[in-house]
Formats: structure tokens, C-alpha cells, sequence
């Protein structure tokens, strides 16, 4: 049996609050086969579903949210039920922000005291931070710290740039700042 279309939905990271967008890709353009989810994907890209600046952190899950290879066949996929329907559709995870922002707590009266590095996960509508500020505001408000402390503490980023509370969350994560546990931002306890 051959299949003439394909079902996916596109899964943004920066767009994580906001549902997916589900569509139906015809596996025939222009004369063309698509033949496995790379076919799809430059299709995809070439008319203008999808911004071209994406392209090297898209990648493809099934409906279960395991990872499919590019490389895979769509017929196949189709055989085994995935991209069927919307219930069974491919999902196309575009990475344009991190999911997770980590940072280490550095305190200066007490050089004894481990650093200890923390992970936040940010795909939660209570993490949707905009300023550095709300950030520190969450890890207070969980109460990783005391409250006593939150006029003692201040922001470095993972070279030791000092960051001010007003600025953007999002660019410190698109200059590299807390996107790895090794370049992790530095919540400094005074």
C-alpha cells in the first residue's frame, strides 16, 4: 500500500506553553517522492514552513517522544502507524532555546561550602522567565535559599562577568550563560 500523506506537529522549545501545530504534508510535490523524514524536512524548509535558521536544531520524535532518525523511510513509519493520523502524528522538535538553565551557588563568607550546581528545567509555565530577576525570584520563592538572603545575592555569568537582575534571561542563554552544567551561571551568596 502506498501513502500519500503524512501527518506531524511542530514541537518548539521557546513555544513550549503553547500547543503544537498539527498538518498534513502530501509525500508527492511537484513530481517529487518524499521519501524519508530528510526529504520532509528540506521540504519543509524550502517552503517557508519553518525558518531556514532552524534547521540545524530540528530534529524528529514519534508520538511517544522517541527520537526517529532522519534517515527513516516514511512509508515504513506510515506501516507502523505513526503519522497516520493527528493521535499518531511525527513530531518535529525545533530547539531554538534550551530547555534547562543551570547555575552554581558561590558564597563568599563561607569558602568551606561546596559549590553545588543545579539544574532548572524551564518547559513549566511557572519557569517562563523574562528577566534574570525571576529567576532568582523562583529559586527564593521554592525556597532553595533563605528569604534573609535574597538582598545578598547577585549574578555572574559563567566567565565571571557580573549580571545585573534587570537584564535578559534569553540573552544570557543565546550567549552560551547557564546552557551547560560547565558553563553554568554563578549565583553568588554575600
Amino acid at each position: 500500500m502506498t501513502f500519500n500523506e503524512l501527518w506531524l506537529s511542530y514541537h518548539q522549545v521557546s513555544r513550549c506553553n503553547k500547543p503544537a501545530t498539527a498538518q498534513l504534508i502530501e509525500l508527492e510535490f511537484q513530481n517529487h517522492r518524499l521519501v524519508d523524514l530528510e526529504d520532509v524536512l528540506d521540504h519543509l524548509f524550502s517552503q517557508g514552513f519553518i525558518d531556514a535558521k532552524y534547521r540545524p536544531v530540528a530534529f524528529w520524535e514519534n508520538h511517544e517522544g522517541q527520537r526517529v532518525q532522519s534517515a527513516h523511510v516514511v512509508e515504513e513509519l506510515l506501516k507502523d502507524g505513526f503519522g497516520k493520523c493527528p493521535q499518531s502524528a511525527l513530531r518535529l522538535v525545533i530547539a531554538d532555546a534550551p530547555s534547562v538553565v543551570w547555575f552554581s551557588y558561590h558564597y563568599l563568607h563561607k569558602r568551606s561550602a561546596p559549590v553545588v550546581t543545579q539544574r532548572i528545567r524551564l518547559d513549566a509555565p511557572e519557569t517562563n522567565f523574562e528577566l534574570i530577576a525571576h529567576l532568582t525570584n523562583h529559586i527564593f520563592a521554592k525556597g532553595y535559599l533563605a528569604p534573609q538572603l535574597r538582598s545578598k545575592v547577585y549574578w555572574e555569568g559563567s566567565c565571571g562577568k557580573k549580571i545585573g537582575e534587570h537584564e535578559r534571561f534569553e540573552h544570557l542563554l543565546e550567549v552560551g550563560d547557564g546552557v551547560t552544567e560547565s558553563a553554568c551561571l554563578r549565583l553568588v551568596i554575600g
